[in-house]
């Protein structure tokens, strides 16, 4: 298991900078990104299934150079201590690998996927079941945070009991049993508000368990509906993840890129998972002490088999550049994070 925080920073010069190699490395085996949008963040080679480390098979390009160059933005998991309320918290969430045949050839894509009461996994619709082809096995990888990680691998059914594409999400069930120490997922009973300061746990892609913090907050223009606006840094392989507030509350799943850096006014997007729960037939939120959080609770037994499923009409969410952000080349060190007067107090900040 990845060391905890308080012995990584006991290490010698030389021995964080071999720890910060290895997790480089690591991050730069990935896959060929599809060269246009596409509902599939990216594919690999379908005999890739089941590993842990993704094998480097074609540089990432720009992506590979902005998680390097960016590693304030990807803050990896594992460096935080093992009793630190984010990584016990996020520990339900894992890298949902995905063997899927589209036009008679099979491929390896990865999202991010969270489990919740009920044995139940949360992630995108276009993850799974998916917008095009056929997801022919499914598995959810936990604790993975670096290569030498203590992974564990539940296998996950590939056909929703829920799902919503206009919402794009999904929930299926798990086909094995989860760790027993998982914490609920604490839901907010609130949408985002705008510039609130948001936390994205992910794997982007598909590398070890990743939080973005810096930087990342809800877009100052949002919309009244469900959709949720935000400037956190995300790349393939993100999608399905969970964006929580600064009160370690889930707010949010992410599922779309569009975040440019030579563009204030931009932003990725999500759904607010308030308007999944209004939707759901298994997602309930119970009151939790003292007030304004509540977690995700399965419903009775004679109400699983007799809920419906979310609606599935209207038309699905646009893939700008599923799951991740746009890189400009030229850009600033610090961008600004919103295009009105209400942002420029974090404006200033960046700009120092």
């Amino acid at each position: 298991m990845a060391r905890p925080l308080d012995d990584l920073c006991r290490l010698g010069k030389s021995r964080k900078r071999r720890f910060a190699a290895v997790l480089a490395a690591a991050m730069l085996g990935s896959a060929a990104f599809a060269p246009t949008a596409s509902a599939i963040d990216f594919k690999l080679p379908a005999e890739d299934y089941g590993k842990v480390v993704l094998p480097l098979r074609q540089s990432l390009g720009d992506a590979a150079r902005d998680v390097v160059d960016r590693q304030n933005v990807f803050e990896p998991i594992g460096l935080l201590r093992d009793d630190d309320p984010m990584r016990r918290l996020s520990r339900a969430i894992g890298r949902l690998d995905l063997k899927v045949e589209e036009n008679g050839k099979e491929f390896l894509s990865t999202c991010t996927a969270t489990i919740v009461e009920g044995n139940l996994v949360l992630t995108n619709y276009h993850c799974i079941p998916g917008f095009s082809g056929k997801v022919l096995e499914a598995s959810l990888l936990l604790d993975y945070y670096g290569p030498d990680s203590q992974t564990t691998r539940i296998p996950v059914e590939t056909t929703p009991v829920e799902n919503d594409p206009k919402l794009d999400y999904s929930l299926s069930r798990l086909a094995g049993a989860p760790p027993a120490d998982l914490l609920p997922v604490p839901f907010s009973r609130e949408r985002t508000r705008p510039l609130e300061r948001l936390i994205v746990v992910h794997h982007p892609a598909g590398q070890p368990k990743m939080m973005t913090q810096f930087r990342c907050y809800a877009a100052d223009k949002q919309e009244d509906g469900p959709l949720l606006r935000h400037r956190c840094d995300t790349l393939p392989g993100s999608s399905g993840a969970l964006i929580f507030n600064s009160d370690r509350q889930v707010v949010g799943i992410h599922h779309s890129g569009g975040l440019n850096e030579n563009d204030p006014s931009s932003f990725n997007e999500g759904s607010n998972t308030v308007d999944i729960i209004g939707e759901s037939a298994f997602l309930h939120l119970s009151p939790a002490a003292g007030g304004g959080a509540a977690v995700a609770s399965a419903p009775s037994a004679a109400s699983s088999t007799t809920a419906t499923p979310a609606a599935t009409t209207g038309q699905p969410i646009p893939s700008k550049a599923a799951g991740g952000r746009q890189p400009a080349a030229g850009a600033s060190q610090n961008e600004t994070i919103g295009g009105s007067g209400a942002a420029k107090p974090y404006n200033d900040i960046l700009g120092q």
